[in-house]
């Protein structure tokens, strides 16, 4: 089957990419692993939580206030858990959208000459920067999650500090 390369090291440079793309893959499902840990951590602190609140029937304000401030910072936690796992699941998508693209170029580059693609006319490269501007827009918004998600954990680190802050107890 003739090949028809744009140059002789193209296919060097799509292995290149496809072994990044693979890392990049590894290191999201070990992001993903060390996620799915914190979730059992925060799960298994709510029930512990839970348990302590069903199990007290004194009622004393201190305790309830200790007990509040617990569930209060266990809702953070999730809170911040639930922001990282929709940037997790963001940048999946953006690998996935990747790795479909390295395929399609596979492909491409095997076709035999008389299956080339046509040089692309005025309304494909119309279509490529819409999907270019979608793609921008996309990665915006992967930003704005880490943006959210830093936020969540200065107000939480700004809490911690001022739970033990000793001249304001």
């Amino acid at each position: 089957m003739p090949r028809n390369h744009d140059s002789p090291a193209r296919p060097r440079e799509l292995a290149k990419e496809q072994s990044l793309s693979e890392l990049e893959q590894a290191i999201g499902d070990r992001e993903q692993l060390v996620g799915d840990r914190d979730q059992s951590r925060i799960d298994q602190e709510q029930l512990s939580h839970d348990d302590e609140r069903g199990d007290t029937t004194s009622g004393a304000v201190g305790e309830d206030r200790i007990l509040d401030d617990r569930q209060a910072r266990i809702d953070r936690q999730q809170r911040n858990r639930d922001i990282s796992q929709r940037g997790l699941d963001h940048a999946q998508l953006g690998r996935d959208k990747q790795q479909r693209a390295l395929d399609e170029t596979r492909q491409r580059l095997n076709l035999p000459a008389s299956e080339q693609p046509q040089p692309a006319n005025a309304s494909a490269i119309h279509r490529e920067a819409i999907r270019r501007a979608r793609a921008a827009r996309e990665r915006a918004d992967t930003a704005l999650i880490r943006a959210q998600a830093a936020m969540v954990r200065a107000e939480d680190a700004a809490i911690r500090a001022r739970d033990c802050d000793p001249s304001e107890n």
